[in-house]
């Protein structure tokens, strides 16, 4: 049996050993794991091949325990590269593509940039993170980095190290043997995941800085460079250019791309929505791992969107998201049961109790409370199964089990006074 544990920073290339590996075999996967939850159940999963891709922040943050895994890869890159490579990639995330005023400032200055590389600087650029607080200090974060990074080595000292830039190169045969699995690195990462991909190079920092940026960052990264033995030049091109396909193209491409909700309070998208390019982000989510685009497709096979109405995989879908610990599966599990879905069974109970134990009694009350209107809106009409509340409600149920708790504590406790 194996399980491995491919570990980094963003922006280190992590996902495209995630996906060199994932592409070898059949593996059971999770794609970016964030909680003790999802290691418990890769860990102790019995399928002969299992996997994750795991960010090293969420390792120190969490206190992850890694040693279950019997292979354990970190991923280490030029920070210069990834200096870049964040900046471009950090637009996208937490609703950043949907603040006007940052996106247009920002593309305008990529967009400059891109016609005269010395008219604007990583610190001009990063003034406007500042300004608009979209993010910490770039010198700051990349600091956070290695400290993550240092104590993760420290803590796993045999863990296999590569640089991204020899995954590049094709040079993995010392990886391939730590492994076991034959490494191709001309990979195409899955389509939840594909705005990953950037400019997949190595060496176009030397475009991107100018001299100030130099005197900016040489200190903070030389001794990170020299540990891995990185070219210490900091010369710059000569004639620079920015392609702007890997540039503002790159973010304007995929600023709307599709985004999984299966985790959110947006869980049904109108059946409109599901086109062909969705099917694949969705389809490539559930190969990952991604619990997500589980609960999405599942929803999407419970409705019957332009295709037969499938209850026994949305059902095994939900089920494999809610052993993972996720509590929006184990809701809409529960869910099932009370609109009495084939198969599903009968007693919401047990899966609502499941959810509380994992997110908490009042979150899971919100989520239930959530989610009901939805799935009278557009589940029971093609299930053709609707039926009233169960009564008592697992929200009353829930209540009624807490009160009865606190009743027995707090007779104990007057029992005990009692008897002294």
């Amino acid at each position: 049996m194996t399980c491995i544990a491919v570990v980094g920073a963003a922006k280190s290339g992590t996902s495209a050993l995630f996906a060199a590996v994932r592409n070898v075999g059949d593996w059971l996967a999770i794609y970016e794991m964030n909680n003790e939850r999802q290691l418990a159940f890769l860990t102790n999963h019995p399928a002969p091949q299992r996997m994750t891709k795991i960010l090293v922040r969420r390792v120190v943050e969490r206190n992850l325990d890694l040693t279950a895994f019997d292979k354990q890869v970190y991923l280490v890159r030029d920070p210069r590269d990834m200096l870049i490579s964040w900046m471009l990639f950090r637009p996208l995330l937490h609703g950043s593509a949907r603040d006007d005023d940052f996106w247009n400032e920002f593309l305008a200055a990529l967009r400059k940039k891109e016609a005269d590389p010395a008219s604007v600087s990583i610190a001009d650029l990063e003034a406007i993170y500042l300004r608009r607080s979209m993010d910490m200090p770039f010198s700051r974060r990349l600091k956070r980095g290695f400290f993550d990074q240092k104590q993760v080595l420290t803590q796993y000292p045999d863990m296999h190290v590569l640089r991204y830039e020899d995954f590049l190169d094709g040079k993995v045969d010392a990886v391939s043997e730590y492994l076991g699995i034959p490494i191709a690195t001309k990979v195409r990462l899955g389509e939840h995941s594909g705005y990953n991909e950037r400019s997949k190079s190595a060496g176009g920092w030397r475009h991107w800085f100018t001299p100030g940026d130099v005197e900016t960052y040489r200190e903070l990264f030389e001794p990170q460079l020299a540990k891995y033995d990185y070219d210490l030049d900091w010369t710059l091109a000569a004639d620079p250019q920015i392609n702007p396909a890997t540039s503002s193209e790159y973010l304007e491409r995929n600023r709307n791309r599709p985004q999984l909700i299966g985790n959110g309070p947006e869980q049904f998208l109108p059946a409109e929505k599901y086109d062909e390019e969705r099917f694949a982000v969705l389809r490539s989510g559930v190969q990952d791992g991604r619990e997500a685009a589980m609960i999405e497709l599942a929803l999407v096979y419970l409705r019957g969107v332009h295709q037969p109405q499938d209850l026994a995989a949305a059902k095994e879908l939900l089920e494999d998201a809610a052993a993972r610990g996720n509590a929006y599966a184990m809701v809409h599990r529960g869910l099932g049961a009370r609109y009495r879905v084939p198969g599903w069974g009968t007693d919401p109970g047990p899966f609502f109790s499941k959810a509380a134990s994992v997110a908490g009694r009042k979150r899971t009350d919100q989520i239930i409370l959530a989610l009901d209107p939805a799935w009278r809106q557009h589940v029971l009409p093609a299930a053709g199964k609707a039926r009233p509340f169960a009564v008592p409600t697992e929200r009353i149920r829930l209540q009624l089990a807490d009160g009865l708790a606190r009743a027995k504590a707090l007779r104990s406790k007057l029992q005990e006074r009692v008897g002294r």
